[in-house]
């Protein structure tokens, strides 16, 4: 029997596990690694903090897709792979050997050489833990305890956590309790087209978010966070939203990695050093292809990496998947309007966020188990 290990459960690895629901084949043991039961969708996570959905509405249930798919769910995380052995070693102490190993476990955020981020800074992944956070920030603000949230990060991330931020304390709370919200970055946009970016910088201004942009952060404390440039904000609550870093068992596990330690693959996927072992999603970076860490490039991959890991599995051809950098980004801002943006178009408009909302329920709904 082939042993088939998927580490992660990414936007990848769901639609492995649905296309193996689909088509059963006893003829393999499908096991899926990841360290908790269910998996927040990325694109839905502003709207949850913005009041527009709840955790559930956002949340697919890996343990259902698991048992569909008949594939052994094991809840740890990898701490080493042994290419040459065949084996992952998990946080928990599991060793599994594999036939075919696939990778989609996402990144972190970047910290670099800021000091107290872990201690003190809500991290935006994994998305789970920080809607937990968020909660904590949010019941805080409501007891009147929170007079500022600093969000840190100037990309599409950071920018839609601090408008939805805004929104939901602007709605939810009375006036004498509604917290201040900042965001911080080297360049507010960060990664978007300068037309994009500019209608967010306008929202921010608008609805009262304060930017500070232009210096790093060095250093976050218990009530205050500290930039390169020498300024010192005070704030009761951070937000970490920075662009992504890679996972630092990957490179410690002898695969061939990009510049930031994530895992080179070919156009079909697979490891450049290792044939039986593939990746995908923000873990991995396709060679010659290099494209931002967006979510949408591993939706897009998902269903030929899902063809090839069958392929691997019976010895059979593999297929290409060659990466368009073209792609529509919903930005939401706050409230339900959203900025769009296809390469250098861009646009706005509450049409845009109701079209992204039906995008995101659609997502989520392909991996829920339909009733009899």
């Amino acid at each position: 029997m082939k042993r088939l290990v998927l580490l992660g459960g990414g936007h990848a690895h769901i639609e492995v596990l649905r296309d193996l629901a689909a088509v059963p084949d006893p003829s393999r043991h499908v096991t899926l690694v990841t360290p908790g039961h269910r998996l927040a969708y990325t694109g839905m996570v502003p709207g949850v903090i913005a009041g527009h959905y709840s955790v559930q509405d956002c949340l697919i249930d890996l343990a259902s897709l698991a048992r569909r798919a008949n594939a052994e769910l094991l809840l740890t995380t990898a701490s080493l792979v042994s290419p040459d052995a065949g084996k992952v070693a998990c946080s928990d102490g599991t060793v599994l050997p594999y036939d075919v190993l696939s990778i989609d476990v996402g990144s972190h955020p970047a910290v670099g050489t800021a000091k107290g981020v872990d201690r003190y800074a809500v991290l935006l992944r994994p998305l789970e833990r920080a809607l937990v956070g968020w909660s904590g920030i949010f019941a805080r603000a409501a007891a009147g305890k929170v007079g500022t949230v600093t969000v840190v990060g100037g990309g599409a991330a950071g920018i839609e956590l601090a408008l939805a931020m805004r929104y939901r304390f602007d709605v939810a709370l009375r006036d004498e309790t509604v917290p201040h919200v900042r965001l911080i970055s080297e360049a507010a946009g960060t990664g978007i087209s300068e037309g994009a970016a500019r209608k967010l910088r306008r929202r921010m201004r608008r609805t009262g978010v304060e930017s500070q942009a232009g210096s790093a952060v060095t250093e976050v404390g218990q009530d205050f966070v500290r930039l390169e440039n020498g300024l010192e904000f005070a704030t009761d609550a951070v937000f970490w939203a920075t662009g992504a870093a890679a996972q630092g068992w990957i490179r410690d596990s002898g695969f061939a990695t990009d510049k930031g330690g994530f895992m080179l693959t070919n156009l079909n996927m697979q490891s450049v050093r290792y044939a039986n072992i593939f990746g995908a999603g923000d873990c991995a970076t396709v060679e010659g292809h290099a494209m931002p860490k967006a979510g949408v490039f591993a939706v897009r991959a998902a269903p030929v990496l899902a063809a090839n890991l069958r392929a691997a599995l019976a010895g059979l051809p593999l297929t290409p998947h060659v990466p368009d950098p073209r792609y529509l980004a919903l930005i939401s801002t706050g409230r339900k309007h959203a900025v769009g943006t296809w390469g250098e178009l861009s646009w706005q408009g509450r049409w845009a966020w109701h079209w992204k909302d039906r995008i995101d329920r659609e997502f989520v709904e392909r991996y829920r188990e339909k009733k009899a």
